[in-house]
């Protein structure tokens, strides 16, 4: 059974229906309407939206696609929408905010500059929070709308020359014009959603902003972030459980209600006649759903895997195949912070090995366990060598593992217990450890588990080596004059010839990436090169109006909109 999205006697589609948005995974990216039709419920929703939508800073955590965004996006909807609100909802998205971190390596005032930058943003979240609402007059303040978005956007560029006359902007003039604005609202409070916050890998851009969350919390102003787990870094007078409620919004696989949560994202995205194939199946429907591991972007990019040409086609082969590519781009997350952070390059390779390790492990103890004792978790002896616990924070990031907390065996010592990647287990062939096994036999497995059983390992044992030193050490930058080895990651003049020395800008080192880096075919890749002057990120990125991508051909305004997109998540 197949299902179409169109049907046409004289020629075939040319592009699925409404593709533009059917199968979007930022929910930041959605319309309205479409959001509000789409989003499935959070099986902890109700008590999360509670957290978000009172008073009190709070700080929601969880890998890249598992529903922070969704969760931002619907407790700014809940307090907008509410019979009497008493508070207004201000959504602000950091995602650019990686565009600003050549400024600590260039800039001596990169930290005014970027919390300008900051400030800028908030105003502009505010204005058009202000739209949202009734409307009406606007007292004034300190910025108005167009002056905000302008200097907002010169900061991404570099240009500090621009702007310098223009801004002075503090955390007080920002609380002053708030309260200014809910006096004339009739309100009490205002909750600031800061969306992809702590977003740049540099570390002296993130202590940054949680200097400014943690001074932008009032009895007025509840700011609420979404962070990565493994990669944050906070500053020194910051302080989790103190200065701000952790949230995790990751959705467990073995919790109560997934296969549901998961099933009824499906069902309110997709049209009925492509819900009824993917359901056609509840096997492969829940295979998939497993293989998510819960995150809903996953699930959603699987079903768009199994469409050939304009018809979704949910088989086995198929479905296995979307599994594979799943994991694949998850494991694509973590490989590419290689890129991202050039000093933990030795870390990610190690860490590949490691997980190579762990799946292995994992693999061998489950060939001689029946249906209902497959491992799928990971118990690592503690204490756990600083440096293997940094890759299992990488680890995290990416959603390859899940923590799952500690455990005692007595004699044998405590254990840290991570879950695997359902995705790279299936692709791995780790249940049941052989190749020939039924996929109901999977979904049974995944679904039985038992929390006792699990594989024990220790921290030599996943590097290989009980020399951890030896395998994780940081990939310092040699001075950029005499070619010397940095002695430190502190180290700021070369111990042999004197020279100051320079860091690399994470953005610049991403944005001049070759494109092959995007998830794009190799024939797409080739296409571009050959009909337009792009060569690498950046060239995408300063492509005005999309020019360039449209001039190639079978480049449509779908497909210039969604390498844009790829390029844009690229450097986020």
């Amino acid at each position: 059974m197949r299902a179409r999205l169109n049907r046409s006697k004289d020629r075939p589609v040319a592009e699925p229906l409404n593709q533009q948005s059917l199968f979007v995974e930022q929910a930041e990216y959605l319309a309205g309407d479409e959001f509000e039709r789409w989003s499935a419920e959070h099986p902890e929703e109700e008590l999360i939206l509670k957290k978000l939508t009172q008073a009190g800073a709070k700080l929601v955590t969880g890998p890249r696609g598992c529903g922070k965004t969704t969760l931002l996006l619907k407790a700014a909807h809940q307090i907008r929408t509410s019979t009497n609100p008493d508070a207004l909802s201000v959504y602000v998205n950091f995602k650019s905010s990686l565009r600003l971190e050549p400024f600590y390596q260039k800039n001596a005032n990169a930290s005014f500059w970027f919390n300008q930058w900051l400030l800028l943003k908030i105003y502009s979240g505010l204005f058009e929070a202000l739209d949202l609402v009734n409307g009406g007059h606007v007292p004034n303040v300190a910025v108005n709308r167009e002056t905000a978005a302008r200097l907002a956007s010169q900061l991404e560029m570099g240009r500090t020359d621009l702007a310098v006359d223009e801004t002075g902007l503090s955390v007080s003039t920002l609380e002053d014009d708030i309260a200014r604005v809910l006096a004339a609202k009739n309100l009490r409070r205002c909750v600031l959603f800061l969306d992809d916050a702590a977003h740049a890998f540099s570390p002296e851009q993130q202590r940054d902003f949680f200097d400014f969350f943690r001074q932008v919390k009032s009895r007025l102003i509840s700011p609420k972030a979404a962070i990565y787990p493994g990669v944050t870094t906070y500053s020194s007078s910051f302080h989790v459980g103190h200065d701000a409620e952790e949230i995790n919004a990751w959705i467990r696989p073995d919790q109560s209600g997934y296969l549901d949560f998961m099933r009824s994202l499906l069902e309110r995205r997709l049209p009925k006649e492509l819900f009824a194939e993917v359901a056609r199946d509840e096997t492969l429907l829940n295979l998939m759903s497993f293989a998510a591991f819960g995150m809903p972007r996953a699930l959603l990019n699987m079903v768009r895997s199994c469409f050939r040409g304009n018809t979704l086609k949910v088989d086995r082969a198929n479905v296995l195949s979307a599994v594979k590519q799943s994991f694949s781009t998850t494991n694509g997350v973590y490989t590419s912070l290689a890129v991202k952070l050039p000093m933990y390059s030795t870390y990610i390779d190690a860490g590949t090995f490691a997980f190579d390790r762990m799946i292995g492990l994992i693999k061998d103890y489950n060939k001689s366990k029946d249906v209902g004792h497959q491992s799928v978790t990971i118990a690592i002896r503690k204490p756990i060598a600083l440096e293997l616990t940094r890759v299992l924070g990488f680890f995290q990031y990416a959603g390859l593992l899940l923590p799952k907390g500690e455990i005692s065996r007595g004699e044998k010592g405590v254990f840290e217990q991570f879950v695997l990647h359902y995705a790279a287990l299936i692709d791995r062939n780790a249940l049941f450890g052989r190749k020939a096994v039924n996929t109901s036999d999977i979904v049974e497995a995944l679904g039985r588990r038992k929390s006792n059983e699990f594989t024990r390992t220790t921290t030599s044992a996943l590097l290989g080596s009980d020399d951890v030193a030896s395998v994780l050490s940081l990939a310092l930058p040699p001075c950029q004059v005499c070619k010397t080895k940095r002695v430190s990651e502190e180290a700021r003049f070369c111990l042999k010839c004197g020279a100051q020395l320079k860091s690399v800008s994470t953005f610049e080192a991403l944005v001049n990436q070759d494109i092959a880096r995007l998830p794009l075919t190799t024939a797409r890749v080739r296409s571009i090169k050959e009909k337009s002057n792009i060569r690498t990120i950046k060239d995408i990125l300063m492509d005005l109006d999309n020019r360039e991508l449209r001039s190639v051909e079978r480049i449509g305004p779908y497909w210039a909109k969604r390498i844009v997109s790829l390029a844009e998540e690229y450097i986020a």
